[in-house]
């Protein structure tokens, strides 16, 4: 084991949600994700963060979502096969690159794809790892908590007015944004988060972002 589970739960703590994974998800995957995340999954299970706010994908559950998302897409590094690590509360999901590693975000309310080579770092199983404890070290409230078009951030908001979400679950805006509706707590929704990423992957004019924030 290159990093310790702790190193996660020391910055999310223990999760409020959990569904144990299947043994069949660790065969299954076995050398195309990092060893790192299967320890995740192993010891957390599909485990949701903070009420919700941060989850770790089921990547079989979600693999329709990524295919809508990255279809067609042209990144300036090329294709690659990806898979669903993690996803907020709000759908934005980052994804595994069997060539480029943890190198694609998408934003699905804002239809961004912000994608950021990571091939260099996937020459041995280390530096695979490192990637993923990297992205949940670096994930905070305020990339995951987006802000409303009243400028105040919303997830405390939407989680006081109808709870948490669940595993396969999620909250969405509705009328959808690229149809016109507004990012604002009272036209939040908890949906089935697979259907509503791809109806939003459907309807939601994609934007590629190079270093966006």
């Amino acid at each position: 084991m290159s990093f310790p589970v702790e190193d996660v739960t020391r910055k999310w703590g223990r999760p409020s949600f959990s569904v144990p994974t299947p043994e069949e998800r660790f065969e299954k995957y076995a050398g195309l994700l990092p060893n790192f995340l299967l320890d995740l999954w192993r010891e957390l299970g599909f485990a949701g963060f903070r009420k919700g706010l941060l989850w770790l994908c089921d990547p079989e559950e979600w693999q329709t979502v990524v295919d809508e998302w990255t279809s067609g897409v042209d990144l300036p590094f090329g294709d690659d096969k990806w898979i669903a690590v993690t996803r907020s509360a709000f759908g934005r999901m980052t994804l595994w690159g069997q060539r480029t590693g943890l190198s694609l975000t998408i934003t699905p309310y804002s239809g961004w794809l912000m994608p950021m080579d990571k091939s260099k770092y996937m020459s041995d199983d280390y530096m695979r790892d490192a990637q993923i404890l990297s992205a949940l070290s670096a994930a905070s409230q305020d990339v995951l908590d987006p802000d409303g078009d009243d400028d105040k951030p919303l997830f405390k908001r939407v989680l006081k007015r109808l709870g948490p979400v669940g595993p396969d679950t999620m909250y969405g805006f509705v009328p959808a944004p690229a149809l016109g509706g507004p990012m604002l707590p009272d036209h939040v929704q908890i949906v089935d988060a697979a259907v509503h990423m791809q109806i939003l992957g459907q309807v939601t004019p994609r934007t590629i972002m190079m270093n966006p924030y």
